[in-house]
């Protein structure tokens, strides 16, 4: 039975970033998937994923944004490829909104270059963009798009040179405590390891035992629209756009939310990618169907016509991905409480601007290294149940 210092479970974004850090170190990893990555099966694909720095989703996360900037950028120099391109990126709605008020909090924080724009002023600078009245915006000036298939490539070859064992086309089924650490099971055979990072994104649950029932496997439609022959939708033209929108429309409203964002396309007679945040269906990772309904194209479209009203009735082809959400919509990073030598990460449908600095932070909890950034905030522990 081979033995390694490190398994990781799951090659997509978090995986294959960890394996790569962990074997450029010198640790011996071994990485086993399911698949074989990049693939469609999980969070990591489809042409684009947009990076930023001022996160509307909480400033907790603000010095992980400013690290995973310069991660990338590095990756890009040690792999002599363009993995990130820069872009605006607007997040709009209510002034007084979750994700404005978020967006403006962290930008404000981390002394990123801002501007706050009137609804006037959006629908002025960018014409495809119909923003009503009320809305306002929190432009980052310099923000980004990366390339998750790429990418993923990347950290797996750079892993492969450094001296990592990849596994893929093999299955994990389980895992136990074994003298020494974890024995994991796999659809080929069983492996031994001083410790194991479970990184299997939705697929995830049913492999981290009862710290698995935090997670709710939501299934993803993803939209690609034909725009108009124009360059207004192109990448350098149209900027990344993350809308928040009250359920009632009102002024300032502080109910519920639905989420959308849209990014342009990235090559010349590509096509502009839509998808809805939040408010998803659960969904079945053992058995994903990437075929989208009817309804849901619909949604869609009802919401490109009220604010990108030209999209609206454009060609569409449509596909999935899942997330794997935790109960407060935030990451997962860290030792499960049932044993220490099992670390899980879990993204929550928003980490794959951070997967070089997460392959950092994971093989530094692995290492035993703490890290420079606190990830308290993060830890599974949060979850445990106190009596």
């Amino acid at each position: 039975m081979n033995h390694y210092d490190v398994i990781v479970v799951g090659l997509g974004s978090a995986g294959s970033a960890t394996c790569m850090a962990l074997a450029q170190r010198g640790v011996s990893v071994l990485g086993i998937d399911a698949f074989h990555p990049p693939h469609s099966l999980g969070s990591h694909h489809g042409e684009s994923r947009s990076v930023r720095r001022a996160y509307l989703e909480g400033t907790a996360y603000l010095p992980m944004a400013l690290r995973a900037w310069e991660l990338w950028r590095k990756l890009e120099k040690d792999a002599g490829e363009k993995l990130l391109v820069t872009t605006h990126n607007l997040t709009i709605g209510p002034p007084d909104g979750p994700a404005v008020s978020g967006f403006l909090a962290s930008a404000r924080a981390g002394g990123i270059s801002h501007d706050l724009l009137t609804a006037a002023e959006i629908r002025k600078r960018w014409p495809p963009l119909a923003p009503p009245s009320h809305f306002a915006a929190g432009l980052e000036k310099e923000a980004g798009i990366v390339f998750p298939e790429t990418c993923i490539r990347v950290f797996l070859a750079m892993a492969d040179a450094a001296g990592a064992r990849l596994q893929v086309d093999e299955q994990v089924t389980g895992w136990t405590a074994a003298p020494g650490g974890i024995e994991v099971r796999t659809s080929h055979g069983r492996y031994t390891a001083g410790r194991v990072l479970i990184a299997a994104g939705a697929r995830a649950r049913r492999l981290l035992g009862d710290a698995g029932a935090m997670l709710t496997p939501k299934r993803v439609p993803v939209h690609w629209i034909t725009p108009p022959h124009a360059t207004a939708y192109q990448l350098g033209q149209l900027p990344v756009n993350f809308w928040q929108v009250p359920f009632n429309d009102g002024v300032g409203s502080s109910g519920e939310y639905r989420e959308f964002y849209t990014l342009p396309a990235i090559k010349p007679g590509g096509r502009v990618k839509a998808a809805f945040h939040n408010q998803l269906a659960d969904g079945d990772p053992e058995h994903p169907s990437p075929v989208v309904s009817t309804a849901e194209e619909t949604a869609m479209r009802a919401m490109l016509e009220r604010f990108l009203p030209t999209l609206s009735d454009r060609p569409m082809t449509s596909d999935t991905c899942m997330y794997a959400l935790t109960p407060d919509d935030h990451f997962v990073l860290g030792a499960l409480p049932q044993n220490e030598n099992v670390f899980a990460v879990v993204l929550a449908g928003h980490g794959f601007k951070f997967a070089p600095l997460l392959g950092e932070i994971m093989a530094d909890m692995l290492e035993g290294i703490t890290s420079a950034i606190d990830m308290g905030f993060f830890s599974p522990l949060r979850f445990v149940r106190r009596e």
